[in-house]
């Protein structure tokens, strides 16, 4: 898999260890929880979507009917937890392994619907940590910053990582051609000249917000929201560039 591989896994939570290491929101029982969840949230990736899953009905969206790769990442980690030598919650109590167990879950499936409604608390100023669904979001969301990592890297590392990504969905459209479907445009090699454009509403509509988000519960977070904005601008300018080429021809 180009992408969704074990360098994926350890980027993702070696940003949650960094970030981990920034705050002291959560306690230490949460962070353990976080920072598996970081390893584990793309175990046995295969480098389609979810979407492929069900359109091409594999044998994965037949056991789950909703998140069907998310419910799949966890049920593995359950799986190696639970191998002789592996399960390294197994000091804690029962009633602290349930919890630990409860979180990763929580935070393997959190998808990107929290980050609107953490958004909007952060927006109200209503937000507070103490409350359980807000400490919910944050870590939902604290999830997807670490997931999106790539976007908040210096400009040399998140244009190597967009072609390594692209390259990964560009293998799933041919997939779907050969399967007698059309990829969308972000799946489709034959569109490649666009992915700056594609680059922008992705950075703008999702990575953008999300750190900002998370800057605003967790401040030392801001110089990756810097960094974030600093990317999208860089892929305005090509995107700009790119369409001056197309008007040309």
């Amino acid at each position: 898999v180009a992408y969704h591989n074990w360098a994926h896994g350890w980027s993702v939570a070696h940003a949650m260890f960094v970030l981990l290491n920034s705050t002291d929101i959560f306690d230490p029982s949460e962070s353990l929880a976080l920072f598996i969840s970081c390893i584990c949230h793309d175990l046995d990736h295969r480098g389609k979507n979810n979407a492929y899953m069900k359109n091409m009905s594999t044998p994965l969206a037949a056991i789950y009917s909703t998140s069907v790769m998310e419910h799949h990442h966890f049920n593995q980690t359950v799986t190696i937890l639970q191998q002789d030598g592996h399960n390294i919650l197994k000091s804690m109590t029962s009633d602290e392994y349930k919890k630990a167990l409860s979180a990763i879950k929580h935070c393997i499936l959190a998808t990107d619907l929290a980050l609107a409604r953490m958004a909007g608390l952060c927006a109200e100023g209503t937000f507070d940590i103490k409350e359980i669904e807000h400490r919910k979001l944050l870590q939902g969301i604290l999830m997807t910053g670490c997931d999106l990592i790539a976007s908040a890297k210096p400009w040399s590392i998140q244009t190597e990582t967009v072609k390594v990504i692209f390259e990964e969905f560009y293998e799933q459209g041919d997939a779907e051609r050969i399967n007698g479907k059309d990829p969308i445009p972000m799946m489709d090699r034959m569109k490649a000249h666009e992915l700056p454009q594609m680059q922008v509403g992705f950075m703008r509509g999702i990575c953008v917000p999300c750190y900002d988000a998370i800057a605003t519960v967790i401040p030392e977070v801001s110089k990756l929201r810097d960094q974030c904005e600093y990317n999208a601008k860089m892929w305005e300018q090509l995107a700009e560039e790119q369409k001056k080429e197309d008007e040309a021809k």
